[in-house]
């Protein structure tokens, strides 16, 4: 009876020795889980803006594990607004920029700014506001997107 008695005892230590062996892994031969990195980009490396509110619709590409983005623009002329909306292809979509007559002309670098799953990734693009350019009682502005080479 004795015996029975030891062996009981010693069932919870190696119960825990087992449970140590495999959280730990099993001497090495356990897995690493990496999260995917995501990223930002915008196919469209410089942006004119005119000063007219024309509105600027420039693609974002976001790659993430996540359908959700939080995104930011920094660095922007004051009165030049920013909105980004999703798309259907989640979480990748579209910003739009509006510069209206108090915005000063110029050249700007921005940064977009993504939170997705956890991390956080930026890019920089160019934006160029250009003034209304004006012949009598006519209004010409242009808007033109140059691609990325």
């Amino acid at each position: 009876m004795r015996s029975m008695f030891r062996s009981i005892r010693r069932v919870p230590g190696v119960a825990f020795l087992g449970f140590a062996l495999a959280a730990a892994g099993c001497g090495g031969g356990g897995s690493i889980i990496t999260q995917v990195p995501i990223t930002v980009s915008l196919p469209i490396s410089t942006v004119d803006v005119p000063q007219d509110g024309t509105q600027v619709i420039v693609p974002i590409d976001i790659t993430s594990t996540s359908e959700t983005a939080l995104v930011a623009v920094s660095g922007l002329p004051s009165g030049l607004r920013e909105n980004y909306a999703a798309s259907d292809t989640n979480p990748s979509g579209t910003l739009t920029f509006t510069a209206s007559a108090a915005t000063p002309e110029g050249t700007y670098t921005p940064t977009v700014t993504v939170n997705s799953a956890g991390q956080t990734a930026s890019a920089n693009f160019t934006l160029v506001v250009t003034a209304m350019a004006t012949t009598g009682n006519t209004t010409d502005s242009t808007l033109t997107l140059r691609r990325k080479s």
